[in-house]
């Protein structure tokens, strides 16, 4: 059966608001709201209703009768279990890929990588608007070395790993130049060990980079929290607002 334009549109809605869950921008214990939503996707609410109603199944979105939806919200202990299973799993395909070779392709996008993250870092100052390409740049870095790892059953576990919101490749801290940088060496440092193919210098290069990620959340989660419940009060601000 052919899908239908709705069907596509609520699937589209559907990814959207995952990867936006999972880059953080509707952080933990945020409510979504419908009106909100249609809003932010430039939509009808009607597959935002289909969208949140998926994410719930999926595990990603919470619903309650007298609260209506919100983001799952995992303790810090279960985000960095994530990270701990990420570290492994990614210092693995790092020690693969430098085991096989890189294929031209996969090493042009890591080399470009990190071209453009040191030119990201080069300044003086972090911008606001090389946010974006940042966390792009930071998929695309360790996607490309979940390929040239040529273990397909690793890349369906890392991704896994990645549905848990704040645990994925995603989530780059951008209050602090410093920790971006460190971020930006660690991944010049695996694009090196893996072109020489040296898999085991490879592999606990990856294993320390996500591990120092998950530091960092940990450090930064109070400020998380706080920023969550700021959000929902603006929320339900917006809601009283819209309704007098």
């Amino acid at each position: 059966m052919p899908r239908t334009g709705s069907n596509t549109l609520a699937q589209t809605v559907v990814s959207r608001l995952r990867a936006a869950i999972l880059a953080g921008e509707y952080l933990p214990g945020s409510r979504l709201t419908e009106l909100g939503l249609a809003e932010d996707m430039q939509t009808s609410r009607t597959p935002v209703i289909a969208a949140l109603k998926a994410l719930t199944e999926q595990g990603l979105v919470r619903y309650a009768s007298n609260r209506g939806y919100w983001v799952r919200e995992f303790s810090i202990e279960e985000v960095l279990e994530a990270y701990d299973i990420r570290a492994t799993l990614e210092g693995m395909a790092c020690r693969l890929a430098a085991e096989h070779g890189v294929p031209q392709h996969l090493s042009e996008t890591l080399a470009y990588c990190v071209e453009l993250g040191e030119r990201i870092v080069s300044g003086e100052a972090l911008a606001p608007e090389d946010h974006s390409a940042y966390q792009q740049m930071n998929v695309d870095f360790h996607n490309a070395i979940l390929r040239a790892s040529r273990n397909q059953q690793l890349g369906d576990f890392v991704r896994r790993a990645n549905e848990i919101p704040l645990a994925s490749d995603r989530i780059v801290v951008w209050s602090s130049l410093e920790i971006v940088r460190r971020s930006h060496y660690a991944h010049c440092r695996i694009f090196d060990a893996i072109a020489r193919g040296q898999g085991t210098r490879a592999e606990m290069l990856m294993r320390e980079h996500v591990y120092e990620s998950g530091q960092v959340l940990k450090d930064h989660w109070p400020q998380i929290l706080n920023n969550a419940r700021n959000h929902e009060l603006r929320e339900e601000s917006m809601q009283g607002e819209q309704q007098t």
